[in-house]
């Protein structure tokens, strides 16, 4: 969003042109809004709410703040560190080592 200024040597039709151009550029047109709200408050707490409810890994569902003991439905997954429960077995080389030591 532009910084807005109206000078005190300005006229009243340049304050209203500046200030109006806000809800068109700044703003934007709330036709183009995607949520069933018509307003940009409404708006912005619909998404909000859809945003700010949860996270999905893999095909497990986990609402924020919550907690997840298995996840289901990963493809392929990138760890630096491995741990059991919550000790710190190997990092990811000394477990690519082990690997392929023992086949």
């Amino acid at each position: 969003m532009a910084a807005r200024t109206v000078l005190t040597t300005d006229t009243l039709e340049t304050f209203r042109t500046t200030f109006n151009s806000l809800s068109s550029t700044d703003i934007g047109d709330v036709a183009t809004l995607t949520t069933t709200s018509t307003e940009i408050v409404g708006a912005i707490n619909e998404l909000d709410t859809a945003v700010s409810s949860g996270i999905t890994i893999g095909s497990t569902s986990i609402s924020l703040g919550g907690t997840a003991s298995s996840i289901t439905g990963l493809t392929s997954f990138d760890a630096t560190t491995i741990t059991e429960n919550s000790v710190r077995v190997a990092t990811q080389p000394f477990a690519i080592a082990q690997a392929i030591a023992l086949g």
